[in-house]
């Protein structure tokens, strides 16, 4: 709608509202003066035509009372139509037709009071009508001529010199309202302008108000990249759920904690700009899980949560189950794949707690238990976990303080030659004793992995190894260190490994590293180099629990890999299909040049058909339990007898 449109709309609706809201006073005072006229002046003559004058008028009259009470009681939208408009005017022109009927008809048997009075009292409603029909300025013109016009004329045409004189000033008077009208409809006019202005510009003011009140609220209450509720909006929204099941308002609800895998990696390898896509894509596919009821919000980084108003444990895993396998789902950005899963956590109200912040702190703690434990993707919260994760707790703060408490030693298991049972080398072990009680390796070495901690207990294992090796009698004996892809990952490892062997004079071949094959997928060149530079110095490298990880044989060869520690999971099933996966290493160690190391034998039988296969070395029980270091000089170079098969 143009603005000149729109302007004359709202002159004519501000015009009727104008019209009608002056219309009561105007109908009394015209009741008034018509009644007071009539039956003042009733015994003058003409009493019927009087009588029928002012039936007739209040007839009009009580017809625009009802109009004026109908617009008053109807919609603010129906009160600008235009039948109100044509009503009023039919109304009140009639109303002017009557009151200058009333000096045509009767003027002849006036009384010289009545002819006063009845001039008076037209001129005072002409006067009056000036002002309250100032909304239509057609209107109130027309209602003056009708009134005064027709008087002044018969008064002009009178032979009395007064009547004369007052036809005249009549006329006088007419145009003077006329003019009066106009003027007081162009000030109306102007308002209305005026008023039409402000409010054009209140509503620009309120819409950019409403506007910037909107963006507050998005960055206030809104993630800027998935543009879900932020913890602040979330935390508010389910406050007011703890607040509804209080009042027994509704039976509970849930909570999942969900958690991406292997989102740093995507991160890392890919960019932050493929991360923020992903993290996007994935928030429209936790959105259509969205019903009535449910609360989606992104905690921060790669972690969301969803809240249902489900309670029930079997409802709960399903619809858990479908999201993971939603989630699961290949993503497609700009023609690249990229593959993901979730680990979710559920902690229910008031089943777990009926507080907001502990609620997310248990769900949080059950993906986290569940993180990493495929295929497993689902846990709900139990009193376990927390035990679990405050057991944890402890222990790595007590792991912080172990090394300065010389809680930490290395025992040392030997390695035998394959064919004479000899002792070649030993692999270091660390061993933690917190006062009587003793913490397996499998317990604080990924604990200390996650602190960092792995770090500095890696060097001291080092420096312990390297000590050993300085006090061993003869230079043939060797030992095997694990190292971490922590450690690995420590800018100063490599100037530190030389430093110890130049510190302890160390033959760099006598020093065996031990790494995982999770190592060379880690993605990270730069371990690559490191282990290439260790070859270089002599140090020797073996690979890990071969056969359980991401076995590359391309990583074998193309790093002349020195020795390959068979997993003891194949060992235990040698009778049975090991046997077969033992033959095929063996086989590959003929044409890759790297030698095998059996660990975990525990029997002879075992001992007996690795012989057979050719294995290198082997390592196990049956040879011995890891030593302590007072033992380890005594073992050096000796041989292990087996015994004899019966």
């Amino acid at each position: 709608m143009s603005e000149k449109r729109e302007r004359q709309q709202l002159y004519r609706s501000e015009g009727i509202k104008l019209l009608y809201s002056n219309a009561l006073p105007g109908i009394i005072i015209t009741f008034i003066a018509a009644t007071m006229l009539t039956f003042t002046f009733i015994d003058n003559g003409q009493r019927d035509g009087k009588l029928l004058w002012w039936g007739t008028l209040c007839t009009v009259l009580v017809w625009r009372l009802i109009d004026t009470l109908l617009w008053q009681r109807c919609s603010d939208k129906r009160k600008h139509e235009r039948g109100f408009y044509l009503r009023f005017t039919v109304g009140c022109l009639l109303t002017a037709v009557l009151w200058s009927s009333y000096f045509c008809l009767f003027e002849r048997h006036f009384t010289i009071e009545e002819f006063t009075a009845t001039v008076v009292i037209l001129s005072a409603m002409v006067g009056g009508a000036a002002n309250v029909l100032s909304g239509n300025v057609i209107l109130a013109s027309l209602y003056t001529l009708i009134v005064l016009l027709p008087w002044s004329i018969i008064l002009i045409e009178s032979p009395l010199d007064y009547k004369r004189s007052l036809g005249f000033l009549g006329l006088f008077f007419t145009a003077t309202m006329i003019f009066s009208a106009i003027r007081s409809a162009t000030y109306i006019k102007q308002a209305i302008a005026l008023k039409y202005k402000n409010q054009r510009l209140v509503d620009r003011m309120e819409d950019t108000i409403r506007e910037r009140t909107q963006k507050i609220y998005e960055i206030s209450y809104k993630d800027a990249l998935t543009g879900l509720s932020n913890r602040v909006a979330f935390q508010t929204e389910a406050e007011e759920l703890i607040y509804q099941y209080k009042r027994g308002e509704i039976p509970g609800f849930s909570l999942f904690f969900i958690d991406l895998d292997g989102f740093k990696s995507i991160n890392d390898a890919l960019g932050h700009d493929v991360g923020d896509r992903v993290l996007l894509a994935f928030s429209n596919r936790l959105a259509a899980f969205q019903d009535n009821g449910t609360l989606l919000c992104r905690w921060g980084g790669d972690e969301f949560i969803y809240c249902t108003p489900q309670v029930d444990h079997g409802t709960l895993r399903n619809f858990a189950a479908q999201m993971v396998k939603s989630f699961s789902q290949p993503f497609y950005l700009r023609e690249q794949e990229i593959t993901l899963s979730a680990t979710i956590g559920i902690a229910i109200c008031p089943e777990h707690s009926t507080n907001l912040t502990r609620l997310i702190q248990i769900a949080d703690i059950a993906m986290y238990a569940l993180k990493g434990k495929q295929p497993e993707r689902v846990l709900f919260y139990n009193h376990q976990l927390e035990e679990n994760l405050r057991s944890k707790v402890l222990l790595q703060e007590a792991l912080n303080n172990a090394l300065a408490r010389h809680e930490l030693r290395l025992v040392f298991q030997p390695i035998v030659d394959a064919e004479t049972f000899a002792i070649r080398s030993f692999e270091a072990l660390l061993r933690w004793k917190r006062g009587t009680q003793i913490i397996e390796p499998s317990v604080f070495i990924p604990i200390a992995e996650r602190s960092g901690q792995i770090v500095n207990i890696g060097y001291w294992v080092l420096e312990e190894a390297c000590k050993t090796l300085a006090h061993f009698p003869n230079d043939d004996t060797s030992i095997a260190v694990n190292v971490s892809i922590v450690q690995f990952q420590d800018q100063q490892f490599v100037a530190k490994i030389s430093r110890l062997l130049e510190t302890y004079h160390i033959n760099p071949g006598r020093l065996h590293i031990e790494v995982t094959e999770s190592l060379f997928h880690s993605g990270q060149s730069d371990l690559t180099e490191k282990i290439v530079w260790l070859q270089r110095q002599g140090i020797k490298i073996s690979i890990d629990d071969f056969g359980t990880g991401y076995s590359s044989l391309s990583v074998i060869q193309n790093l002349n890999i020195d020795f390959v520690k068979i997993d003891r999971s194949f060992i235990q099933k040698i009778e049975d299909k090991g046997l077969a996966i033992v033959e095929a290493v063996m086989n590959m160690s003929h044409s890759l040049n790297f030698r095998i190391i059996a660990e975990g034998v525990e029997s002879e039988e075992q001992a007996r058909l690795l012989q057979r296969c050719g294995i290198h070395y082997m390592q196990g029980f049956l040879f011995s339990q890891p030593v302590e270091m007072v033992d380890v000089f005594r073992l050096a170079g000796k041989t292990i007898p087996l015994p004899q098969a019966s």
